[in-house]
């Protein structure tokens, strides 16, 4: 231990007398903050800030351990300094664990100079989860200086160390995220990324920034990196050289690609799973959220009902923050990038509270246009480039509107914001049963599962409510309606139907009821619904059912459509 302490004293002093080590330790990423916040506008605040302290600290690490130590040691046997080493005696076991720490503490005043220039500079909040910050980064900056080791040790020279590093440094800032999202590369670009433990890196300390990800949910690249600080360590330990003089065959180089073995493992998962390349996208569209614009020159809906002729419009982090009648003020004021909008029009997004994001709504040839998933994610897509930036399914498949939920929220999949009734709760005959009339045995049983509810009793449906809200829904739909001539379906017992609706009200969740007659508005809103479907194809509703309906604010939506053809 003795021997360990002096070492790690006597590499710091050298350290910081070390020009190169205080360039790549210090200088060299800091020039890349100011660089990369003058060419992101950092001024402008929001995830922009925390995408460039993300590159700075993980360009740290690199630099750290491949040219801290994958060139530093080599330089040491060249200089006869281990081999003044070797007469002490010591075993090369103390010499790498000094190196580590080393690289270590040389490191972590990095973290707090980047994140504190951050704060005070662009206003970057103080991370939320700093443990997981430091944690994260310190497994980092200690495996990456252990590849560094394993590099010294298979090389001969400074020259041959000079291209090992670089073989790995490059590709390694260009392709894993570290000089500009690995989003913006191509998909094999993406796939390559994958196998590169600095990948890992920039995902992690993004999320934990970002997305306030805990430790935990990096805990895969973290095991791998600690597999690949221990195999470093060991194999360095084993090819450990005192002198110049002793070499090593070209084939002892192939234990650089065995240190990486982990993240070669992790890699082919992730080709299977595509996890990373998705988490990618997500903290991608987070950093564009992140942004400020002012929109100018626009013809406003303001949704007050007021048209402003000519004004602007200032969005912040994906929120509206402000309209203003003409120019508005000067970009530099409000740190935004500038859209020209002259001769075009800006609204508030729309709401449709009536979709079943499953349904086909056309004709296919090709079966697989018949997949839900396809086309509940084209028809989210579809919705937000119409300008409809919100909808609630009333209706579909429970798992596949709960995923496909997570996704849009997650930022996974660019879509109009969806919220989820989930199945309907109807009577056995009822209105929903009759998708699946066709079918029978387990296919019956496993649609009718994910589509609708048929409670038998009050308690059965408040318990079925109960589920469906640990199951994550939004809302509750259920069904009263008896048909009409041609279609005739079985209406709910009203008993079980007001034991759904108050269920639904004591656990938060609001019910949207579909009606087809005013028996069943009037019903519906005497139960204590939250809002009527449709309304009534056959007979007017009384008025005084409306004035009901206005003063307990039950909404109503016709669901009125225009068909072409």
């Amino acid at each position: 231990m003795s021997a360990y302490l002096a070492l790690t004293a006597h590499e710091l002093r050298l350290a910081f007398r070390d020009k190169q080590v205080l360039f790549f330790n210090y200088m060299f990423p800091l020039i890349f903050f100011f660089f990369l916040s003058m060419m992101l506008h950092a001024e402008r605040g929001g995830s922009i800030v925390a995408m460039i302290v993300t590159n700075v600290l993980v360009i740290g690490i690199l630099g750290n351990g491949f040219f801290g130590a994958g060139i530093r040691a080599v330089q040491e046997r060249e200089q006869n300094i281990l081999r003044r080493y070797k007469v002490a005696p010591i075993t090369p076991l103390p010499i790498l664990g000094a190196s580590l720490t080393t690289g270590l503490l040389l490191y972590l005043p990095a973290i707090v100079i980047t994140v504190t220039l951050a704060r005070v500079l662009y206003g970057m909040p103080v991370p939320d989860r700093p443990f997981s910050l430091l944690l994260f980064l310190t497994i980092g900056a200690l495996a990456f200086r252990g590849i560094g080791l394993i590099i010294a040790a298979v090389s001969n020279s400074t020259a041959e160390s000079n291209v090992l590093v670089q073989v790995l440094y490059m590709p390694m800032l260009m392709l894993s995220g570290a000089a500009f999202p690995s989003s913006a590369l191509p998909h094999w670009g993406q796939v390559v990324a994958e196998f590169l433990p600095a990948s890992y890196l920039v995902s992690g300390v993004q999320g934990i920034f970002t997305q306030h990800e805990t430790f935990t949910a990096n805990w895969k690249p973290a095991i791998a990196l600690v597999v690949t600080l221990a195999v470093a360590l060991f194999v360095a330990t084993r090819l450990f050289r005192w002198e110049k003089d002793e070499k090593l065959k070209a084939s002892a180089k192939l234990w650089v690609a065995a240190v990486l073995l982990p993240f070669v493992a992790l890699g082919v998962y992730q080709f299977r799973s595509s996890e990373q390349i998705v988490k990618n996208r997500m903290l991608w569209r987070e950093l564009q959220r992140g942004d400020v614009f002012l929109i100018r020159n626009a013809k406003i809906f303001v949704g007050d009902g007021r048209v402003i002729e000519s004004g602007s419009l200032l969005v912040r982090k994906g929120k509206v923050e402000a309209v203003y009648e003409g120019r508005g003020p000067e970009e530099s004021l409000v740190k935004a990038e500038v859209i020209e909008a002259s001769g075009k029009t800006v609204l508030p997004g729309l709401i449709d509270v009536h979709v079943h994001v499953g349904a086909p709504g056309g004709l296919y040839s090709d079966p697989k246009d018949f997949s839900t998933e396809h086309i509940a994610e084209r028809a989210l897509a579809q919705y937000l480039y119409s300008g409809i930036t919100t909808v609630k399914s009333v209706g579909d498949q429970l798992d596949a509107s709960l995923a496909l939920r997570k996704r849009v929220r997650d930022g996974d999949l660019l879509g109009a914001e969806l919220f989820v009734s989930g199945p309907l709760f109807t009577a056995p005959g009822g209105h929903g049963t009759e998708y699946f009339s066709w079918l029978s045995g387990p296919a019956k049983a496993s649609a009718e599962e994910e589509f609708v509810r048929i409670p038998k009793t009050a308690d059965e449906g408040r318990e079925q409510v109960r589920a469906l809200k640990r199951d994550g829904v939004d809302a509750i739909k259920a069904v009263l309606e008896s048909g009409r001539t041609g279609m005739l379906f079985e209406r709910m017992d009203l008993a079980i139907f007001r034991a759904v609706v108050d269920e639904a009200s004591q656990q938060r969740l609001p019910t949207a009821v579909h009606t087809g007659g005013a028996r069943d508005v009037e019903d519906a809103v005497a139960a204590g619904a939250n809002g009527i479907e449709h309304g009534s194809f056959s007979d007017a509703v009384p008025d005084a059912v409306l004035a009901t309906m206005a003063i307990r604010g039950v909404f109503y939506d016709p669901t009125l459509s225009v068909l072409e053809g």
